[in-house]
Formats: C-alpha cells, sequence, structure tokens
C-alpha cells in the first residue's frame, strides 16, 4: 500500500479516536491535564495532519481525482485538528462536532477510493 493510503487510514483512525473521546466525554465530563492528556493527543493530529497533506496535495494537483480538491483537503486538516481539541471538551454542541467529524470521515474514504 502506497504511503498516502496508509497516512489516509491514519487519518480515519485519529478521526475515529476523536469522535470515540468525545461520545465518552459527553456523559461522563472528564478532566483532562493539557499537558498530559490534550496536548500530545492533538499535536499526534496535528503531525499526521501535515505529513499527509504534503502527499495528497500534491497528488490531487496532479491526478485531479473527481470530487476532490485542495481546499476540500485543507478544510479535512481545518476540521480534524478543530475536532480533536473540540473533543476534550464534551459540552461542545453534537450536530456541529458530528457534522465536522461525518465531513472528515467521508473525504478521507473518497481519497482512499481514488488514491493510487
Amino acid at each position: 500500500m502506497s504511503e498516502m493510503k496508509d497516512l489516509t487510514i491514519e487519518m480515519l483512525r485519529h478521526n475515529e479516536a476523536i469522535w470515540e473521546l468525545y461520545l465518552s466525554n459527553r456523559t461522563e465530563q472528564q478532566v483532562f491535564d493539557f499537558y498530559k492528556d490534550m496536548k500530545p493527543f492533538v499535536d499526534g493530529v496535528k503531525e499526521t495532519c501535515d505529513v499527509w497533506l504534503a502527499l495528497v496535495i500534491p497528488w490531487v494537483n496532479t491526478a485531479r481525482p473527481t470530487y476532490l480538491g485542495e481546499a476540500q483537503l485543507q478544510q479535512v486538516a481545518d476540521n480534524i485538528q478543530m475536532i480533536a481539541v473540540s473533543a476534550f471538551n464534551g459540552k461542545s454542541f453534537y450536530k456541529h462536532f458530528n457534522d465536522h467529524y461525518q465531513s472528515v470521515e467521508y473525504t478521507l474514504k473518497r481519497v482512499l477510493e481514488k488514491a493510487p
């Protein structure tokens, strides 16, 4: 499997972990330590996003797959980083959070389908 596909799968895993964290935190309202819990988690997501974008943007600009564009990929990176932070606040608005989660998942699955 290509590195781009591997990173896309890793992004999907991050997205799922974020969703699970949000759902569990919605019911339990846990208290998190910023430096021990939150920062490493969010930094890991950002690091994956940066590497993923560096691979996927040149591919999208060259291959021009249908229904995928550079702005959409950048939005995925922005959204997943935003919900990674919001997941620690179980009081985040459910519909807003869910919309971003599903949008990220949808686009990442399209990348997996079309990636070489």
